[in-house]
């Protein structure tokens, strides 16, 4: 099994991004998170799965589970959620 930490997440669309220790960013669906629901992961939550990958080779997350909840206080991030003084 691998490990990493969720990169980024949007429950809009219900999938996300995790890190891997050795820096590499592996998709996720919502769907293959089975121990929470999509709106309870936050950023940085600690996450253990399988390596898979589709067709086109990219790496997928299979059969996944949070492990553990970030030590900082941090709530979900959605794609788009900048704010106007930060986007320049």
């Amino acid at each position: 099994m691998e490990e990493g930490s969720i990169r980024l997440w949007n429950v809009a669309r219900g999938f996300g991004f995790i890190q891997t220790d050795s820096s590499r960013n592996v998709f996720v669906l919502f769907s293959e998170i089975k121990n929470r629901p999509p709106e309870a992961i936050r950023l940085g939550d600690l996450i253990e799965f399988h390596l898979g990958g589709d067709k086109e080779g990219r790496l997928l997350a299979k059969n996944a589970r949070i492990i553990s909840e970030p030590t900082t206080e941090c709530g979900p991030v959605r794609f788009g959620d900048i704010g106007a003084n930060e986007a320049a």
